[in-house]
């Protein structure tokens, strides 16, 4: 009975910013620039450091380099829902219900205000499982020496037929 081996190469992978793997042998790392020869291939090519995540080297060791270009934000995360005043964007979805927020007492300025008051819409939106706000009514109060606020009124919708009965506008 006679056994076969087989000689496997074993290669490194190089993760750039856009989450693109790259199977290949590093063979150098400078401060500006790595080398690395492609899987099947025998001609080195330059990669600028600038590119790449991380390598994931054939004995186990990691290196990380940059961060991703875009991170993947969960469906459920309140990151994904999209405020918009385009009834257009909202057209052929699934009313889930009116949605409201007021900005923070703590807010120092205008803008702060109206970035807390998103923020809390965003919330309440993904609460109800909604992936879009239609902003039915935005409004900024406070002037100098007052604390600024700002509120936001909407109608929440989304992309599957509402799990349980919402408030209908």
């Amino acid at each position: 009975m006679s056994l076969a081996s087989f000689s496997q190469e074993v290669l490194d992978t190089v993760i750039l910013v856009s989450n693109r793997k790259i199977v290949c042998n590093v063979k150098s790392v400078s401060s500006s620039k790595i080398t690395i020869v492609r899987k099947d291939k025998t001609t080195p090519e330059s990669l600028s450091r600038k590119q790449i995540h991380k390598i994931l080297y054939s004995n186990g060791r990691v290196e990380k380099f940059n961060d991703l270009a875009f991170a993947m934000i969960d469906e459920t995360s309140f990151q994904a829902v999209v405020i918009t005043d385009n009834p257009a964007d909202v057209d052929g979805l699934y009313v889930y219900g009116k949605v409201e927020a007021v900005s923070s007492k703590r807010s120092r300025n205008a803008k702060s205000a109206e970035k807390n008051a998103r923020i809390r819409l965003q919330r309440r939106a993904a609460a109800l499982g909604a992936n879009y706000v239609l902003v039915t009514k935005s409004e900024s109060r406070g002037g100098y020496r007052e604390v600024p606020t700002h509120y936001y009124e909407g109608i929440a919708y989304g992309f599957e037929p509402p799990k349980k009965e919402n408030n209908t506008p």
